[in-house]
């Protein structure tokens, strides 16, 4: 029989240094577009029934596996649902699963005062290989994991113990050749320790998946996986780059954060945003998840838990899967034209295993262009640098414009808005009008071929398509753009249309 003792004090030594394996970047997009992320827990106190109780952890729960399918080859089970737009494209998925197992049954016992845990069995089966079943098929496919982290051969010896692993595989092949993406998805056999042990045993899987979508605003997504171990003496920071936030107009960003071991009721852990203004981190929260206890064993989006799943537990006994906005009031954590955000993990309570980080924002349209199309070198604009160092540089900046305002200009300035249902209000530049959708289709498809992201929509007053490449709040710093778009022979008549304005 295979002891494993235990002491609060070694405990409380090694709780502080962070270790696991660093974060790394696993891809990154440019796109009109967005992301979703389903996953659900694979640990509970039953194997079929949500477990709903708000002070419930891990340390205290006998676990066994969930286990839905009443599938006799598979000894785990659970799933989650998809949606995503009918006409969007697949651009990437990424399967990950996550869970302790340093042997396959623990069991908490006491002798003379001190807890000990004894590990009934080692590790009786491998945890890289689970089965994906996904919408529109009744068999499960055989998924190959690679390794991000085993705890088991960390030299950290509260890691050892609690041995968490991570695995992950791209199967964005596998969704884009798939007939029918939204809908149930199972994950099956997914390997953790069940019964009782240091710490409690927790377990789950999450699918995060890229996608292509015309009407979607113009984005950077990029995802990070890694295994970091958060104590009460470290944090973890890390930095997302290589983009441009929008220039002008509310900056709308948001993370995908995974992680282990948040239990619901032990607080004091905490995700922050490093805000440029205030100069320190400004902790996330949202209706669901305190900025105090940010990891509370959830699946969230926004302000809601997210329970379309099977089993549809509030409380995911350690495994914790979060999108959420960064609020951004006034664009004062996010700046408009920021071209870097920080992110930080620390926890002054529950220890923490973060594994997967995702962050996506709406970027500047001349940044795409310029930088990510043409290649050519970032710079921020000198007269955005002059307000932030000297504000009342503002009001001489906008009266020279108000002189050097071209009489074309002052004429697209002047006209009529125009209404357009859920557009954003501002001014757009317009490169083509057709009666026929099948027609701005084609332009579309003729002006990405040309390095540029197009999209459309349909005036409603004479139901015609339009097709526009660019947007702004500001209209000169748009018409200063729409001059270089006119050195196009195809962009020669483009124009700039009013949209949504009073």
């Amino acid at each position: 029989m295979n002891q494993i003792l235990v002491a609060i004090c070694l405990f409380l030594t090694t709780l502080g240094f962070s270790q696991g394996v660093s974060f790394q970047r696993v891809n990154e997009f440019y796109l009109h577009g967005d992301s979703q992320v389903i996953g659900n827990n694979i640990l509970s106190s039953d194997p079929k029934i949500p477990y709903n109780r708000p002070r419930g952890i891990n340390d205290q729960t006998e676990m066994v596996y969930v286990d839905i399918d009443n599938d006799p080859d598979t000894f785990s089970s659970s799933s989650a649902n998809l949606s995503i737009p009918v006409k969007s494209k697949i651009k990437y998925a990424g399967l990950y699963w996550a869970a302790t197992y340093p042997g396959a049954v623990g069991k908490q016992k006491s002798r003379g005062g001190r807890i000990f845990y004894d590990l009934k069995k080692k590790r009786d089966r491998v945890f890289d290989l689970v089965q994906l079943k996904i919408p529109g098929s009744k068999e499960y496919i055989q998924i190959q994991g690679e390794l991000v982290y085993d705890g088991m051969i960390d030299a950290n010896i509260d890691l050892k113990n609690a041995a968490p692993y991570v695995c992950y595989s791209d199967v964005t092949k596998l969704l884009a050749e798939s007939s029918t993406v939204s809908g149930s998805y199972t994950l099956a056999n997914v390997t953790a320790l069940e019964g009782e042990m240091y710490g409690g045993s927790s377990a789950g899987w999450m699918l995060y998946v890229i996608y292509e979508d015309e009407k979607a605003p113009l984005q950077y997504l990029t995802s990070y996986s890694g295994f970091r171990y958060i104590g009460t003496e470290k944090t973890e920071e890390l930095e997302f780059k290589n983009f441009r936030a929008l220039s002008n107009g509310a900056v709308k960003t948001s993370l995908t954060l995974a992680g282990l071991e948040g239990d619901l009721a032990l607080s004091k852990d905490i995700a922050s945003i490093y805000s440029a203004k205030q100069q320190q981190y400004i902790p996330l929260k949202s209706k669901v998840r305190l900025a105090t206890n940010f990891f509370n064993s959830s699946i969230t989006r926004g302000d809601k838990k997210y329970l379309d799943r099977v089993p549809n537990s509030e409380n995911t006994l350690g495994f914790d899967l979060a999108h959420i906005k960064i609020p951004n009031p006034n664009n004062e954590v996010i700046r408009n034209d920021a071209t870097s955000v920080k992110l930080q993990f620390k926890t002054e309570e529950d220890r923490l295993f973060v594994f997967f980080s995702a962050f996506q924002t709406e970027i500047s349209t001349s940044f795409y262009q310029n930088v990510i199309i043409e290649g050519k070198l970032d710079t921020i604009n000198e007269e955005q640098e002059k307000i932030e160092s000297n504000p009342s540089e503002e009001i001489k900046i906008e009266n020279t414009i108000l002189k050097e305002r071209s009489d074309d200009l002052k004429d697209l300035i002047n006209a009529e808005s125009i209404a357009i249902p859920d557009l954003e209000s501002g001014y757009y530049v317009i490169n083509h009008v057709f009666a026929r959708s099948v027609n701005a289709d084609k332009w579309a498809q003729k002006m990405r071929e040309q390095g540029y992201s197009p999209r459309q929509f349909i005036r409603s007053s004479n139901n015609y398509h339009y097709v526009y490449l660019d947007f702004d709040t500001d209209p000169d710093v748009l018409y200063k753009r729409l001059t270089t778009f006119r050195t196009n022979k195809d962009l020669k008549k483009a124009w700039m249309l009013k949209i949504n304005i009073d």
